[in-house]
């Protein structure tokens, strides 16, 4: 079965193809009723995508179970462990119903059994499973979770390697594209984009006009000017970015550019993109007040750390990172891990899976700048 699947992995074209083969494959040896396979971007591990195979859509459902509620076989949880997969029976010790999971998304949808499984190569976490039973059906048995725990990396790599077939044959990239404006000496707008229009209403709250004349993107206009002036040429200057928060709650990232060499009396621009949850995460850290020690324990805990594997990267006593922990949920008023995650989960990420913003070959959304 794995040699099957791995010969499938190395031809498929695509995630979608498969996953589609690959359901079919392990239906053979694992007889399911539905299944979704999810992509992860390794960076922020927040799932980015999903494809359901005979199953409901009820995607906000299960993020708010995966990222804000205390449940047993949280992908985040497979990832670190030994065995990448595991059943909700094995993981609630034979009593189901004590999952939320169970009681608030599979019981209402007449499923039962539930079989998860993690993707993880090379240290970094690229996909996860679902596999379900109708209710009443046999439960999944061991060999089933060794199945999957022993196709995690395999699956990893098919993921990746998609994602890189995918984003290479394209025609066209998906989803928002980044705006452009482009400003005189004075800091009025010169030319702005189609694209950049929606982003400054957003960014100001009010109007694409407002936007330009608003202080954050203005303050970027500004360093940008003065970073370039003495005549210094353009690739010699760290030219200015800033991430905003705008009146909706959503975040902006906004770069400074220039666009002609050297001078103060050059025309500048500021790029506009929405931004990858992991730029968001140090400025909510930071919002709520967080020392520097407790916004790296959290930064570390966003990303699976567990807390020894904090305590070791930080050279601190395990004792200490809880203590740490203890003024970070007292902070950000967080119960758990997974409540941090989804405060950017739902900020962010919930709004593009709804919108089906496409992903680049690093499982990242595509309208998202990555962190520098």
């Amino acid at each position: 079965m794995l040699d099957d699947l791995q010969r499938l992995a190395l031809r498929s074209p695509s995630r979608a193809e498969f996953f589609d083969e690959a359901a079919a494959r392990i239906k053979r040896s694992v007889p399911f009723d539905g299944a979704c396979w999810h992509t992860l971007d390794p960076g922020s591990k927040l799932i980015n995508e999903h494809r359901l195979q005979d199953l409901p859509d009820r995607f906000p459902i299960l993020a708010q179970n995966e990222y804000g509620v205390d449940d047993v076989n949280k992908f985040s949880d497979l990832a670190r462990s030994r065995a990448k997969a595991s059943t909700m029976k094995a993981a609630t010790g034979g009593h189901p119903e004590h999952s939320p999971r169970f009681r608030d998304l599979l019981t209402p949808a007449g499923l039962g059994p539930e079989l998860r499984s993690a993707f993880v190569a090379d240290g970094s976490t690229w996909g996860a499973l679902i596999m379900v039973r109708r209710a009443g059906q046999p439960e999944f048995q061991e060999q089933d979770v060794e199945l999957l725990s022993r196709a995690s990396a395999l699956f990893a790599r098919a993921v990746r390697r998609g994602l890189v077939a995918e984003a290479s044959t394209a025609a066209t990239v998906e989803g928002e594209a980044p705006g452009l404006v482009e400003l005189d000496p004075g800091g009025y707008p010169v030319r702005v984009s189609s694209s950049a229009e929606p982003l400054l209403a957003e960014l100001s709250g009010t109007t694409p006009e407002a936007g330009v004349l608003s202080p954050a993107l203005q303050s970027v206009a500004s360093a940008t000017r003065t970073a370039t002036t003495a005549g210094r040429r353009a690739e010699d200057v760290g030219l200015p970015s800033s991430t905003v928060r705008t009146a909706s709650g959503t975040w902006l990232v906004l770069h400074g550019a220039l666009m002609s060499g050297g001078g103060s009396s050059d025309e500048v621009a500021v790029f506009i993109q929405r931004a990858h949850p992991t730029l968001v995460a140090p400025l909510l850290l930071k919002a709520y007040g967080l020392t520097q020690r407790e916004q790296e324990v959290t930064q570390l805990v966003l990303r699976g750390a567990t807390t020894a594997q904090a305590a070791q990267r930080l050279a601190i006593s395990p004792h200490t990172v809880n203590d740490h922990l203890k003024a970070i949920f007292d902070k950000t008023g967080a119960r758990t891990r997974g409540e941090l995650s989804a405060r950017l989960f739902f900020g962010e990420h919930l709004p593009r899976i709804q919108d089906q913003v496409g992903v680049g070959d690093d499982a990242s959304f595509v309208d998202a700048p990555r962190p520098r």
